[in-house]
C-alpha cells in the first residue's frame, strides 16, 4: 500500500508570533511617548513649564498682516531684536499686547503696532516679554474662541466620551473576521 504525502499548511505557533507582536507594541509605545514628549516640549504653555504662549488677535493695530481672530503662537526666546513681532504683558492694560519691537533702550523694549501712528506707552523689560512670533495661523483664533463656549465644550467632550467607549473588536473577533474572508 502506498502513501501519498499531503502537505498541510501549519500556522505559525502563537509562541513564535508573540515576540514579534510584543516588539511591535513596545516600539509603538516608545514612538507614542516620544511624540508626546516632543509635542510637550514644543507646545506646553509657561504655566505648565513650557515656553509657548498663544494669542488670539483683536483690533486693527497690526493690519495688514494680522487680523482680528488670527492665532499667533509665541515662543520665549533668549533675546529679542528690533523688527521682531513679540507679545508682552502690558501693566497698564493688564493684557498681553502683540506688537513690533521698534527700539531697545536701557533694558526696555519699545513697541508699536504696524497700523498705529504712535508708540506704545508701556515699555516692558525683557522679563515682561511673553515671546516672539513663532507661528501665525490666520483665522484659527476665531475657532479656538468658540471652544470657550460651555455648550460647544460639552458637545465636544461628549463626542470624545462616546468614542472612547465605542465597541472594539477583541483579538479573537479580528482573527475570526480575517479567517472568514
Amino acid at each position: 500500500m502506498s502513501t501519498v504525502g499531503v502537505s498541510v499548511p501549519v500556522a505559525a505557533s502563537p509562541s513564535l508570533r508573540m515576540p514579534v507582536l510584543a516588539s511591535a507594541r513596545v516600539w509603538r509605545a516608545v514612538l507614542s511617548a516620544a511624540l508626546v514628549a516632543a509635542a510637550w516640549a514644543l507646545l506646553a504653555p509657561p504655566a505648565l513649564g513650557g515656553r509657548t504662549s498663544y494669542v488670539v488677535t483683536t483690533g486693527i493695530s497690526m493690519l495688514p498682516r494680522y487680523h482680528a481672530g488670527d492665532l499667533v503662537v509665541l515662543r520665549k526666546e533668549p533675546s529679542y531684536h528690533v523688527g521682531e513681532v513679540a507679545g508682552y504683558h502690558n501693566g497698564q492694560l493688564h493684557v498681553v499686547v502683540m506688537h513690533r519691537i521698534i527700539a531697545i533702550r536701557d533694558g526696555h523694549y519699545y513697541f508699536k503696532g504696524d497700523n498705529n501712528n504712535f508708540v506704545d506707552s508701556f515699555q516692558p523689560a525683557k522679563a515682561g516679554i511673553v515671546g516672539a512670533e513663532w507661528v501665525h495661523l490666520p483665522g484659527a483664533g476665531s475657532y479656538l474662541l468658540r471652544l470657550r463656549n460651555p455648550a460647544v465644550t460639552g458637545i465636544g467632550l461628549g463626542i470624545i466620551w462616546l468614542l472612547s467607549f465605542s465597541p472594539r473588536r477583541t483579538r479573537r473577533q479580528r482573527r475570526r473576521h480575517r479567517l472568514a474572508r
